[in-house]
Order: C-alpha cells, then sequence, then structure tokens
C-alpha cells in the first residue's frame, strides 16, 4: 500500500480507531499491536517480524490471558466470527489464512514464539506458529471477510463498498 495501512483515512477518524469501535464489544480489551499512543498499544520490542512480535509482546504483557489477532486491513470481518474462534478451546483460525487467530493460552503462545525465536533456522510465521500450536482450522470465511486492503484500488472500492467519498 505504501504506508501505515492503519492510518488510512476513514471520514473522521481512521482504519484502526473504525476497527477498534467496530471490536470493542466482543472482548474485555482492546489492545493494538505498534507505536499508536492514542490507543491501548504495546509497541513492538522485536522490530522486523510483523505480527508475530506483536504476540510475543501480548502473550508476555498479559500472562494467563486469551487473545485474537485481527488484522487491521481486514474491514470485511464479521464480528461474531470471533465468537465462533472463542469457542474453540485450542489455538483456532479460519480456512488456511492464519489471519484471524484465536490464543486461548497466551502463556503456551508466549512459549512457542520464544522456541521460533531460538530455532535455526528461524521460525518467523504465523503459519509455522499455527503449525507449533496445532491450531484447529475451521472452515474458510466467505471471501468478502477474508480481503486484505492491500493495494489502493482495494481500499478505494472498501471505500464505495461504505458509499464514503
Amino acid at each position: 500500500m505504501g504506508e501505515d495501512k492503519a492510518r488510512l483515512r476513514l471520514a473522521h477518524t481512521d482504519l484502526l480507531a473504525w476497527q477498534v469501535a467496530r471490536f470493542a464489544d466482543c472482548c474485555d480489551q482492546v489492545v493494538v499491536s505498534g507505536d499508536y499512543p492514542e490507543h491501548a498499544a504495546v509497541p513492538d520490542v522485536l522490530p522486523g517480524l510483523g505480527p508475530l512480535a506483536g504476540l510475543h509482546v501480548a502473550a508476555l504483557r498479559f500472562p494467563n490471558a486469551a487473545l485474537w489477532a485481527l488484522p487491521v486491513d481486514m474491514p470485511g470481518l464479521r464480528p461474531e466470527r470471533l465468537q465462533a474462534l472463542r469457542q474453540q478451546p485450542v489455538p483456532a483460525f479460519y480456512g488456511d489464512s492464519p489471519l484471524p487467530a484465536w490464543f486461548p493460552d497466551t502463556d503456551a503462545l508466549a512459549a512457542a514464539i520464544t522456541a521460533m525465536l531460538a530455532a535455526v533456522p528461524r521460525e518467523l510465521s504465523i503459519r509455522q506458529l499455527h503449525a507449533r500450536l496445532h491450531s484447529r482450522a475451521l472452515p474458510a470465511l466467505p471471501d468478502d471477510e477474508q480481503a486484505n486492503l492491500n493495494t489502493p484500488e482495494d481500499w478505494a472500492a472498501f471505500r464505495r463498498a461504505l458509499a464514503m467519498p
């Protein structure tokens, strides 16, 4: 996309704030991964690892908890999909897309990521994390819910769907 997707303007806010508001009723607390001081946020302590870094710091910061990992650039995801993940007793995700994901045990999550970072060669993907945790793959989401905003054209189409200029 060429810029921070979380900061893409959407009406009087940005995509990150819009997503936080959409999912606020789904959980006890929404915590954002990265440097976003206007939100409850946990900055990455291991830069360059993408979502794995965010999961790692969240798992360390919130021991004995459960968490969802939701990509900011997946605005078609319906909040009720999170509840289907939450019903799983083990880590879970949809279809062949590693995110969104559910991690019911942050202690196990932190240990798995720590082991991945120590592995030679390093394992640095969410798919490898799911394999290590023996995550459950639920049926794939409909295309409109799992689509990511990866290009300016995707962003324009999303805004048109919301009837925004």
